[in-house]
């Protein structure tokens, strides 16, 4: 009885379950007949994924319940679609589970933010204040710490910097302790460089991290901006001493590469076998060993006026150096105010060449930072007077060089017309506020004495310079120099009395003194004429000579006039032209002839025909008459033989 009871009451689950277990058994042979369906007819997955996006589509056609029918009639079908809808529904569940976990762990998350929201708010003051404590205990006690990293991170920058700019065959060199016999590279072997058109460049100074040593030097422009940036950073908060540092070597390399035109300079007439190696050792001796008061940012003096090397800062003034085979090369000083230093050593000889230095073509003194905060001048005067001396002592090989331009050349294109010769000593002119030469006169002091100075005057003398020559001369030959140390020393700037004619403004007469011989023979003097006209003959075209009868009136010349008894020993030439007349008097001036020295002036061209009757018209019929019949000689080709005129 229970049992039927039991099972009566059941009946009813008994039954649900039967028919759910009929279902599953028609659902899964269901299946299998799909599953040999598909096996039987080669169906693949694609095929089944796109009727599945077609059945979707149609479905969404349809209402509902055309829905709900297409489904069942689908799921008759096969299994192999219903394999599909199972697949989407496990995606569907995955997805909404997932969900579902997220959510919890946010109301997790929210749940215990929230009881600790009281404990916190309690102790917030307590774990301020003991945080600030311990900031400034680990700033105080981690300084090693710092070091360290600072230290690791410029490291790793100078590796990656020295790793992209070196070049092959580069070497890295400190600064040279003996300049005298010692090399600035350490195995004394220079690299180089195999140009486009096939030249050689041969190179020296480090690259990639030894570059830009100027920022941060003290006494330079470059020190002065490395403090501005300190000084920056350290009004903001938050900058440790790796970040000031990491700065620094940022603003360093920007640095670097604004100023490089400005410290560049071109070198010009350089020996094809001299080394980059070899020109930068000498230059760098010359100017450590002579002129270290120059740069006292380099080599810095002691009380006795010699280097102290204990607080030399180890850099150099050149940077970079490259050398062409052609005979040119650049060079990349180390600060701005190096640059005059080197500027003022023009003319220094390197292996037998007087080389040149000047700034180059590309540059541009806007973009110089001592030019925009207004500095050039005054650093420029003192670093190049320390060099090359404005002071020019009287002394017997001192020259003075005149006829330029008024203000048509700075002081530099001067001094590099000048020091082609040799290396300078002493120089000077007069000029304005931009470094013209206000009145074209200049004086100096070559280093190798009378040798190069009288080369120099022979060589200068007559060079063309925009169209006007140029006077040279010795300026003091007769000065006294004492040998005695200490002894007080004469400085004089004035034009010598032997070349003030040649700084007259240029006539087409000239008049030559000591030439002819007053009281000589005929015969003397006439061979003096000849041989000077034949000279004059060669500058240009002559147009009149006039030479003064001695122990007579001259037939020429005006009655009464005035002055002709101090011309009886002059030769007077008139050229056609002013410029032929002037190269001409540059060249005979001050020349000997037969023991004599011959004194050449430019003198009016009114003057002269005045006193000798040169270019008038005929006045009286005589006068007339012989022109006429010099005319007709002429144009019959036969002037002088007679014979012309009876052809007329």
């Amino acid at each position: 009885a229970a049992e039927g009871t039991r099972r009566g009451r059941g009946s009813g689950f008994v039954m649900g379950d039967a028919r759910g277990d009929d279902r599953d058994r028609r659902r899964r042979r269901s299946r299998s007949r799909g599953r040999d369906g598909d096996d039987r007819d080669g169906r693949d997955k694609e095929s089944s994924r796109s009727r599945a996006r077609t059945r979707s589509k149609k479905i969404e056609g349809d209402g509902k319940r055309g829905a709900s029918r297409s489904r069942s009639k689908e799921r008759r079908k096969g299994g192999g679609r219903d394999r599909e809808r199972d697949k989407d529904r496990r995606r569907r569940r995955g997805r909404s589970d997932s969900r579902e976990k997220k959510r919890r762990r946010r109301r997790r998350r929210s749940s215990s933010s929230s009881s600790s929201s009281s404990s916190s708010s309690s102790s917030s003051s307590s774990s301020s204040s003991s945080d600030a404590r311990r900031r400034r205990k680990d700033a105080s006690n981690d300084g090693k710490t710092r070091e360290e990293t600072r230290a690791k991170l410029l490291a790793t920058v100078t590796a990656l910097d020295a790793k992209v700019g070196d070049i092959p065959g580069t070497k890295h060199s400190p600064h040279p302790t003996d300049p005298i016999g010692s090399s600035l590279v350490d195995d004394g072997k220079a690299g180089y460089i195999v140009s486009a058109d096939g030249s050689h460049m041969t190179f020296f100074g480090g690259r990639g991290g030894s570059e830009g040593a100027g920022f941060g030097l003290k006494g330079t422009v470059g020190g002065d901006a490395a403090d501005a940036v300190r000084e920056e950073a350290r009004d903001k908060r938050g900058m440790n001493a790796a970040m000031v540092d990491a700065l620094l070597l940022h603003n360093k390399v920007k640095w670097r590469d604004e100023t490089k035109p400005a410290r560049r300079v071109h070198i010009g007439n350089v020996n094809p076998t001299a080394t980059a190696e070899e020109f930068a050792r000498v230059l760098e001796t010359r100017i450590r060993t002579l002129y270290p008061q120059a740069v006292p940012w380099h080599y810095p003096l002691d009380k006795k006026g010699l280097v102290d090397e204990r607080r030399a800062p180890g850099t150099r003034v050149i940077e970079h150096l490259y050398l062409n085979d052609k005979g040119f090369g650049f060079l990349e000083t180390t600060a701005l105010e190096d640059v005059p230093a080197i500027l003022a050593l023009n003319g220094v000889r390197v292996n037998g060449s007087a080389t040149r230095f000047r700034r180059p073509k590309d540059y541009d003194p806007d973009a110089n930072p001592l030019v925009r905060d207004g500095s050039y001048r005054n650093v420029f005067d003192g670093v190049f007077t320390k060099v090359l001396s404005d002071k020019v002592a009287d002394s017997p090989t001192k020259v003075f060089v005149g006829g330029v331009h008024p203000r048509a050349l700075t002081k530099l294109d001067l001094l590099e017309i000048v020091s082609s010769f040799g290396a300078l000593t002493a120089f000077r002119c007069d000029e304005d506020g931009v470094g013209r030469c206000v009145d074209g006169r200049a004086w100096m002091e070559y280093e190798e004495g009378e040798s190069v100075a009288a080369k120099a005057i022979a060589g200068l003398n007559g060079y063309q310079m925009r169209g006007k020559p140029l006077v040279a001369a010795l300026a003091t030959p007769r000065a006294q120099v004492s040998k005695e140390r200490g002894a007080p020393r004469r400085y004089t700037y004035e034009v010598p009395p032997t070349v003030e004619p040649l700084l007259k403004p240029p006539q087409r007469v000239l008049a030559l003194s000591n030439v002819l011989v007053r009281g000589g023979a005929m015969e003397d003097r006439a061979a003096a004429t000849e041989d000077t006209l034949a000279e004059c003959a060669g500058f240009g075209n002559v147009l009149s000579t006039h030479v003064p009868l001695d122990g007579g009136a001259d037939q020429g010349a005006e009655q009464g006039a005035e002055g002709l008894e101090e011309e009886l020993d002059t030769l007077f030439v008139e050229f056609a032209r002013v410029e032929t007349a002037t190269i001409a008097a540059h060249a005979l001036h001050r020349r000997e002839y037969d023991g004599r020295v011959v004194e050449c002036r430019f003198f009016p061209l009114t003057e002269y025909q005045r006193m000798f009757g040169k270019g008038f018209p005929p006045r009286t019929v005589e006068e007339k008459q012989a022109a006429a019949l010099k005319m007709m000689d002429f144009l019959a080709g036969t002037a002088g033989s007679g014979t012309g005129r009876l052809a007329a």
